[in-house]
């Protein structure tokens, strides 16, 4: 039947299914007349040794079926990203942050699972736990040897400056919140194997970690999903242990088992966005030209390792943004704390890297009396320059981004002057930030991606790759880049589930590259099938209309081939399907991609981590209540540069919802930990994030299609993290209004996040220094 005429595509009825809320997530619909729920036993204290583990009132209860410590693992004990034994799966003598389990109780529900857990006596001799980077540093408590990258002459460039700035600068957590919380569920299967369904964006790592806590092979474990409710970086590794948890539950009992964090406890006890600390020089001509610029970035990482080195690395990688700077010295530190381990965000490490280098420019531009616009436009980079890792840009299209940005920044710039000259307590300011992402991961062997393509006789097709959708349109990009290849319509194709036993030995969902990876790998399968249909479809036109079969005049398009010698005869898909079924010719295709061109040595801090890099520049103005500390985003502006689109609607969802998350993070998001390294909000009712009312009304996203030679499949470029960087534009936007309320005398201390609270403690320092007639800051 053809799909154009006949019934709704698989696609188009998993849409309906999602707009009405009616498709299923991990494990759901999947009810097993005997199964277990797991729920884990966790540490009440941040840092500690164990000195015994009480579990007879969490037995006792009715409806548990075991309590599994980590004495019961079969396997390996070992679930750590760097190494497998970095990080246990469960703690057997030393507890390093409030939540790490210990144990797990497995029961007939999961009310009771939870319940009984709760009642299990951990008896821990505390020890001084380490919460701050100051704390880590000073103790020596890092994961390894300090990141360098160096280039030119620093101190010939300082001596040589004709001024200095210095500083220190702060960013804060950011907690993840993906609607669909932490689960996973594990059935067994025959010959002692094991099925994951897993909330994860990493399937080769669950698969992998999994094998090692159970001691199975890696093709013993099949990890499947067909969706993850969310993620932004948070399911890279934080899926991991839970689905480790399920799976040991299904060992021990030989039953399904399923385990659901509720919301409270996954917000308690799962990792962040990295705070970081960074002290910074940098020197600058008369000009307001960057000379040379001296960091050190360091990142809380938390109890275990992560991926806290990759982020580090990335976010040095980041710190000298869209501007050419030729003397450096970087240092990145991860710092181990008593804290859950930090993990994986959309930006990693580069939003911590953009609030610096914007800060200082900032900075400059207010010391030399100078428009940022202009600061900005004689720093950027050229064709042909390097960055301080030896990475040379091209396509640098910084300039005609900011030229396209300009003239609604010259207006917001106008509009705030009008209202603050008749506005007292009210003040509006203007932030303008560029971006400059790179995109792959930096880690070398993580960008390959593979594909699984079938033809069916009547025209179907089947369409396997080892990226995960989680709301980021992955499916819908991969789909039309092999209905663009076969000339077909999008709605013959269906998206199978990402399944470790179709697609092995895959990268995570992440590094903004799951189109570029898996799309190209989509690509190379649908070529070769394309090329066997060619062959297929001058042999059918040869045998009709007695045409010699040259398949090289084959065409595809619209769900229709022909031969460009007699065009007139066109032959349907789904006819020229079954002629290739029936005369044996192949319809399925598996393909490998690797992104060419990078290498990266972490040690020498040099190379090309890099496939290319995605440019854009964001206006946003805010109004701030000096009274309150309340503001609100009266406007904002965002020009994006994305090479070739794929998918306008898609890239244009992902710029808001990044913009709108980076907002959160730089102005609202305020995660901090008490005393005993407890999180201090643990619901939606004590934290704080934006909602679609906080997109202001005069909101555009101006999508800058670009020809790039460097850009990946079709000339597209990656879309899910850069768009966040935006959001740091609210920040300078606040901080320039409270900059307004002192008469540009006095410059902003304003802390990162800029929350209400902060913002009228910053307004009250200002309006006490302006008063003293101090004039500085």
């Amino acid at each position: 039947m053809n799909p154009k005429r006949g019934r709704r595509s698989a696609d188009a009825e998993s849409k309906l299914l999602l707009v009405t809320g009616r498709e299923r997530y991990i494990g759901e619909g999947l009810n097993f007349a005997d199964m277990v729920h797991a729920y884990p036993i966790v540490s009440p204290a941040a840092h500690g040794l164990i000195r015994g583990i009480d579990v007879s009132r969490t037995q006792a209860v009715p409806g548990v079926r075991r309590v599994l410590l980590a004495g019961d693992i079969p396997g390996k004990n070992g679930i750590g990203a760097s190494r497998r034994d970095e990080e246990p799966l469960l703690a057997f003598n030393e507890v390093l942050y409030v939540g790490q389990p210990v144990g797990i109780v497995l029961a007939d529900t999961s009310e009771t699972a939870r319940y009984a857990a709760h009642l299990a006596e951990i008896d821990i001799e505390i020890l001084e736990p380490i919460f701050g980077i100051r704390e880590a540093v000073a103790a020596g408590s890092l994961y390894r040897p300090p990141l360098e990258i160096h280039t030119g002459d620093l101190e010939k460039a300082f001596a040589e400056a004709d001024f200095v700035l210095e500083g220190t600068l702060e960013s804060g957590a950011q907690e993840h919140l993906y609607l669909e919380t932490q689960r996973a569920l594990a059935i067994p299967k025959s010959g002692g194997s094991l099925l994951i369904h897993s909330a994860t964006q990493g399937v080769t790592d669950v698969q992998d970690a999994v094998s090692n806590v159970l001691g199975l092979s890696n093709h013993s474990v099949e990890v499947d999903l067909m969706r993850v409710g969310g993620a932004f970086g948070g399911k890279e590794r934080g899926g991991t242990m839970w689905a480790a948890v399920a799976a040991l539950g299904t060992w021990a009992t030989g039953l399904p088992c399923r385990i659901e964090l509720d919301r409270k406890d996954d917000l308690a006890w799962t990792g962040k966005r990295h705070p970081f600390l960074t002290d910074y020089r940098a020197a600058f001509s008369k000009e307001g030209r960057i000379l040379a610029l001296d960091v050190e970035l360091n990142a809380n990482g938390g109890a275990f390792e992560d991926f806290t080195i990759p982020i580090v690395e990335r976010a040095m990688l980041g710190v000298d943004g869209p501007y050419s700077i030729r003397n450096t010295r970087i240092i990145g530190r991860g710092c181990k704390t008593h804290l859950p381990s930090n993990t994986a965000f959309r930006g990693f490490g580069a939003p911590q890297a953009s609030f610096v280098i914007e800060s200082i420019m900032d900075r400059a531009a207010r010391t030399l009396g100078k428009d940022l616009a202009e600061i900005q436009r004689i720093n950027f980079y050229r064709d042909g320059e390097e960055t301080p890792y030896g990475q040379r840009v091209y396509e640098a299209f910084s300039g005609e981004i900011l030229d396209r940005a300009l003239p609604k920044y010259k207006e917001l710039l106008a509009e705030a002057e009008a209202f603050n000259a008749v506005n007292h307590h009210k003040k509006r300011g203007v932030g303008l930030l560029p971006v400059k992402y790179g995109i792959a991961f930096t880690a070398t062997f993580l960008n390959q991606g593979n594909a699984l393509i079938w033809v069916y006789m009547d025209g179907s097709i089947s369409l396997s790759h080892g990226g995960v959708e989680m709301g980021q349109g992955l499916f819908r990009k991969v789909a039309r880049i092999v209905a663009r290849t076969l000339g077909v319509r999008e709605e013959r194709i269906k998206c199978e589930t990402t399944n470790t036993l179709r697609i092995g030995s895959v990268a995570s969902t992440a590094a903004s590259s799951g189109t570029d990876i898996n799309g190209y790998a989509a690509y190379l399968a649908a070529k070769d099938i394309r090329a066997e249909l060619r062959k297929a479809a001058s042999q059918m036109l040869h045998e009709e209309v007695g045409l010699a079969p040259t398949p090289e005049y084959i065409e595809f398009e619209d769900d229709y081939c022909w031969d460009k010698r007699l065009a007139d005869e066109k032959r349907t898909f789904e006819a020229l399907a079954s002629f290739a079924y029936f005369n044996r010719y192949n319809l399925g295709a598996q393909s490998h991609f690797a992104t060419p061109g990078l290498s990266y040595d972490m040690e020498a801090g040099k190379g090309t981590p890099f496939a290319y890099f995605s440019l854009g520049e964001a206006v946003v103005m805010a109004e701030v209540d000096l009274l309150t500390g309340g503001y609100e985003m009266k406007s904002a502006h965002i020009v994006h540069e994305g090479g070739e689109i794929l998918d306008e609607a898609i890239d244009r969802g992902q710029i808001t919802g990044g913009f709108l998350q980076g907002v959160g993070l730089c102005t609202m998001e305020d995660l901090r930990f008490d005393g005993q390294g407890r999180p201090m909000a643990d619901s939606l009712s004590t934290y704080k994030v934006p909602a679609f009312s906080d997109l202001p009304e005069d909101y555009s996203v101006d999508l800058y299609s670009s020809r790039n030679e460097h850009a990946s499949i079709f000339g597209s470029k990656g879309i899910g993290e850069p768009p966040l960087l935006y959001g740091l534009a609210a920040y300078f936007a606040v901080k320039h209004a409270l900059e307004a309320f002192g008469g540009g005398a006095v410059e902003s201390r304003l802390s990162n996040p800029a929350t209400p609270e902060a913002v009228a403690l910053e307004a009250e320092r200002i309006r006490k220094t302006t008063k003293t007639g101090k004039g500085t800051a």
